[in-house]
C-alpha cells in the first residue's frame, strides 16, 4: 500500500497531538511558569535531532523499516534490543490506556469504574488495530484536520478572555526551570519516532516527520499559551487537565452550556487511535522478534496484557501523574540513545546484500 507524505504528516500530528495535552501543560508550567512554551521548542529541537538520525539511517534501507533492518543485520543482538523495546512499548500503551480511562472517569462517566472504562478503551483500540496501517492513515486524514480546525475555532472564541498580563514578567527567564520543563515534555513529543520504525524507507520521507513534529508542537504551544492567558499561571500549575478546563470556558449561548462535549467528540477518536497505534507497533515488533507469530492475531492478547498492566502498574490517577517524573529518564534511552545507536551500527555494507529479516 502506498503511503503519501501528507498521510505521514497527519499521522504524526495524530500521534503526538492527542494525549500530550492532558499532563504536559501542568508539568511544564510548574517548572517554567510563564515561559513553558520555550520548553516545548527546546524539546522539539531534541526530537528533531532524533528524527534526523532515524531518517538518515532509514535511507540506507529503502525496502524495509528500521526494526526489520536491525533484526536482519544482527539476528541475536537485534532481537534482544527489540525485546527491551517491546517492554517499553507495553509500558507506554498501558500508560495511555490508564490516562484515557481516568480522564473519562473524571470528565464524562463519574460513576463507571475505571477498569470498565479501560476495558472499553482497550476493546476499541484492538478493533482499530486489526485494520492495520490503512485504518490509522484513514483516521488521521479525517480527524487530524478536524482537530486542527477546532483549535483555531477555540482561539477565536476565547480571544475576548485573553489576558496577556498573566504572562508578566515577560523577560525574567529561568533557564533551569525551562530545561526542567523540556525534560518533562520530551517523552511525549518524541513518540513521533515510532513512525520510521514501522514505515519502510520506500515510503517514509524525512520532511513528513519534520512537518508533523512542527505542526504537533505548534498546536501544543498555542493551546498552552491560551490556557495560561485565560486561566492564569497559578491555576494551570494546579490543574490535572488544564487543556480541558480551558475548553469548559467556552459558552456560546445559555442553551449550549456544554460545548466542550462537541470538542471532546473530535478529540476522543484521536486519543483512541493513538492507543491503537501503540498496540499496532507493539504487535509489529513482536512479530519481528518471533516471525512465526501473526501480528494481527496477537492484537487481542497484547491488548489484554496492556489493559492488565494499566491497572497493575498504576493504582490511581495521582500515581500516574507522578510517573511523569520518572518517565523522561527511561524515554531518553529509547528516543535519543537508541537512534544514535541505530545511526552508528546500521551502516551500509559496501555493496554486500543485506540478510533478510524474519
Amino acid at each position: 500500500m502506498k503511503i503519501t507524505k501528507r498521510q505521514i504528516t497527519l499521522l504524526g500530528v495524530l500521534y503526538i497531538g492527542s494525549i500530550s495535552y492532558l499532563h504536559t501543560y501542568t508539568l511544564a508550567t510548574q517548572a517554567a511558569h510563564q515561559h513553558a512554551t520555550i520548553s516545548y521548542f527546546i524539546s522539539g529541537l531534541v526530537c528533531l535531532l532524533s528524527l534526523w538520525l532515524v531518517a538518515t539511517t532509514l535511507k540506507r534501507f529503502s525496502d524495509r523499516n528500521l526494526l526489520q533492518a536491525l533484526a536482519g543485520r544482527f539476528p541475536i543482538f537485534g532481537r534482544v534490543l527489540l525485546v527491551i523495546y517491546l517492554l517499553f512499548l507495553l509500558f507506554i500503551c498501558a500508560r495511555d490506556i490508564r490516562i484515557i480511562s481516568d480522564f473519562t472517569n473524571t470528565v464524562l462517566l463519574n460513576r463507571t469504574p475505571v477498569p470498565i472504562l479501560g476495558l472499553m478503551v482497550t476493546a476499541t483500540a484492538v478493533y482499530i488495530c486489526q485494520g492495520g496501517i490503512r485504518a490509522f492513515l484513514g483516521l488521521s486524514e479525517i480527524y487530524a484536520p478536524i482537530f486542527i480546525a477546532s483549535m483555531f475555532f477555540v482561539v477565536l472564541v476565547l480571544l475576548r478572555d485573553i489576558h496577556p498580563t498573566y504572562l508578566v514578567p515577560y523577560f525574567s527567564i529561568d533557564w533551569s526551570g525551562i530545561t526542567e520543563g523540556a525534560w518533562f515534555v520530551f517523552p511525549y513529543q518524541a513518540e513521533i519516532l515510532v513512525l520510521p520504525l514501522v514505515i519502510s524507507g520506500k515510503y517514509y520521507k524525512a520532511i513528513s516527520g519534520y512537518v508533523g513534529l512542527a505542526i504537533g508542537t505548534a498546536l501544543m504551544v498555542v493551546l498552552l499559551l491560551l490556557s495560561q492567558m485565560v486561566l492564569g499561571i497559578p491555576l494551570v500549575e494546579r490543574l490535572i487537565h488544564p487543556g480541558y478546563e480551558l475548553i469548559r470556558q467556552i459558552q456560546i449561548t445559555d442553551f449550549i452550556d456544554r460545548f466542550d462535549l462537541l470538542l471532546l467528540g473530535f478529540w476522543y477518536p484521536m486519543a483512541l487511535s493513538k492507543i491503537a497505534f501503540d498496540l499496532y507497533v507493539l504487535c509489529y515488533t513482536l512479530q519481528i522478534v518471533v516471525p512465526k507469530l501473526s501480528g494481527r492475531l496477537m492484537t487481542a492478547p497484547a491488548g489484554a496484557l496492556a489493559f492488565a498492566c494499566s491497572i497493575w502498574f498504576f493504582k490511581n490517577a495521582l500515581q500516574l501523574f507522578h510517573f511523569n517524573f520518572v518517565l523522561p529518564l527511561i524515554a531518553i534511552t529509547f528516543y535519543l540513545v537508541i537512534p544514535i545507536l541505530f545511526f552508528a551500527v546500521l551502516r551500509p555494507r559496501g555493496g554486500k546484500p543485506e540478510p533478510k529479516a524474519g
